[in-house]
């Protein structure tokens, strides 16, 4: 990938919860000022809901664990439901799936790809979409 490219991607919860849980590579492109990350604004209620259980996994002490959810929410810019409601219709007509509805609209009105290992994503042919093995294979490894 050429220098000075930017890559925008639209993160899903799964892997927000991925670069939480563990140190590794997708933490690493997560933090690679090379990509813009964008999410659905309701990732946060996401993770409020499932704190309590990915800090018991992540084996982080509680103030290490939301210092560290904090850092990775800086690198997103989120999404306001209100303003991805005009792309809904093309978000349904691309998956059945509810849960995506929001993750697809969100590509949609930023012009993203969207990153994710969830292969229902992978069943539309208008938003692309990357797992973190293809997103390493995008920016050459990531050292």
């Amino acid at each position: 990938m050429p220098r000075g490219f930017c890559m925008k991607a639209t993160v899903d919860a799964n892997v927000f919860f991925s670069a939480l849980l563990k140190k590794g590579e997708t933490r690493r492109i997560w933090f690679n000022p090379e990509i813009e990350l964008y999410a659905p604004a309701f990732i946060l209620a996401e993770f409020r809901k499932y704190s309590g259980y990915l800090m018991k996994k992540s084996s982080l002490a509680e103030e290490d664990f939301f210092a560290l959810a904090e850092k990775l929410f800086l690198q997103v810019s989120f999404v306001d439901d209100k303003e991805l409601k005009p792309f809904l219709p093309a978000a349904a007509s691309l998956s059945e799936d509810l849960k995506d509805w929001l993750y697809l609209a969100c590509a949609l009105k930023e012009d993203t790809i969207i990153w994710s290992e969830d292969k229902e994503f992978k069943k539309q042919n208008r938003v692309r979409v990357l797992t973190i093995q293809e997103m390493l294979k995008e920016f050459g490894g990531l050292k």
